[in-house]
């Protein structure tokens, strides 16, 4: 790919929900919003960092997508945070069908 990517992103916007322990231990959830995704991973935006390497668990249910990936990195963009995930082999199964279902990536108003 022309970017280096091992898998082409597929533009969606849509919310998805987070939960994941911090250092001590607590668990802890946010609210995003998904930018993109791919085969193996996907790219949100967060009103809070989280640091590389935690695991996370995720849901996004209009795309029925659901699992846990690895935050690969964190990036600040104004008051947000853009974060990269690497999906879990099962969560990956479940990103390809949506993927192939392109209807299911679309918003209500039919727009990605």
């Amino acid at each position: 790919m022309k970017d280096g990517r091992r898998h082409h992103r597929v533009p969606y916007v849509g919310p998805i929900r987070l939960k994941w322990d911090d250092a001590r231990g607590n668990a802890r959830f946010v609210q995003g919003k998904c930018i993109d995704i791919s085969a193996n991973g996907l790219r949100l935006e967060v009103p809070t960092p989280i640091d590389p390497g935690t695991r996370i668990f995720l849901n996004a249910e209009r795309i029925k997508l659901s699992g846990a990936a690895a935050v690969k990195h964190v990036e600040r963009s104004g008051a947000k945070y853009i974060l990269g995930l690497e999906l879990s082999e099962k969560a990956q199964e479940k990103t390809l069908a949506a993927i192939a279902e392109p209807w299911t990536l679309r918003s209500p108003s039919g727009v990605l």
